[in-house]
């Protein structure tokens, strides 16, 4: 991987991150195999040429995205995540072209207010930024632990229950052989793809998905992508 750094980042740090975001720390030379064995992740591959999943730059961003996308659609809940990048982030400038990234903990735990925040978002997004000062939100510690504990940690924060626990570690620390149970558009895709009377249940999605390791999370983030509305999961920076 070849690329140039911006900012007085570590190149180190850097290509460790990007690996993570780009899933290309993943040794992907077996996933070809998962669509031998099985037709519909076949179809899936051809679909998506050459697919790895992108996932979030960190834990932080990904829980922040969980409860600015509550109760609202993903288009209203990017409007909003993209002015706060506007009006509250950290900006560079490459080659004359304005890139702006998400507030840093140290801005959250002071806002007060914002346009589109409704209800306690502003207060369980004091509370994330005040959870990433403490160091509870560090992305390798969590990738780290056990899956079990990595999802129990991230249900103790504020606002973040079942489905944004499960989000963040499937997406944000970058999981490849795990399975989301609790995203239903994803379990009416696996329904109708496969032909099934009803949606599975989670021992049904186990058995379906048993063909898909070492990959079972690539093939889930692939059947996110075939529906209507995309990934499912907004990645971005607001740009000027």
């Amino acid at each position: 991987m070849h690329g140039i750094v911006y900012g007085d980042a570590p190149v180190g740090a850097v290509q460790r991150q990007t690996s993570r975001i780009l899933s290309l720390d993943v040794d992907g030379r077996d996933w070809p195999q998962v669509g031998q064995r099985d037709p519909v992740v076949d179809r899936l591959q051809r679909m998506f040429p050459g697919f790895r999943p992108v996932n979030w730059s960190n834990a932080y961003e990904a829980a922040a995205w969980c409860l600015i996308s509550s109760r609202i659609s993903m288009r209203q809940g990017q409007g909003v995540k993209e002015r706060m990048c506007r009006e509250l982030g950290p900006s560079i400038d490459i080659h004359g072209h304005r890139l702006y990234s998400f507030p840093v903990p140290e801005v959250l735990v002071q806002m007060r207010s914002f346009k589109g925040l409704f209800g306690r978002k502003v207060e369980y997004l004091n509370a994330l930024g005040h959870s990433a000062l403490a160091g509870e939100l560090d992305t390798e510690t969590l990738r780290a632990l056990p899956p079990d504990a990595s999802l129990e940690r991230l249900k103790r924060l504020a606002g973040i229950g079942e489905f944004g626990s499960q989000l963040i570690r499937l997406r944000a620390l970058s999981a490849v052989d795990e399975l989301p149970t609790t995203e239903r558009r994803l379990l009416e895709a696996i329904r109708t793809a496969y032909g099934l009377t009803h949606e599975p249940d989670i021992a049904e999605l186990e058995a379906i998905a048993e063909r898909w390791r070492p990959y079972r999370m690539w093939v889930a983030v692939c059947f996110r992508r075939s529906l209507a509305d995309g990934a499912g999961m907004m990645h971005s920076r607001a740009a000027g």
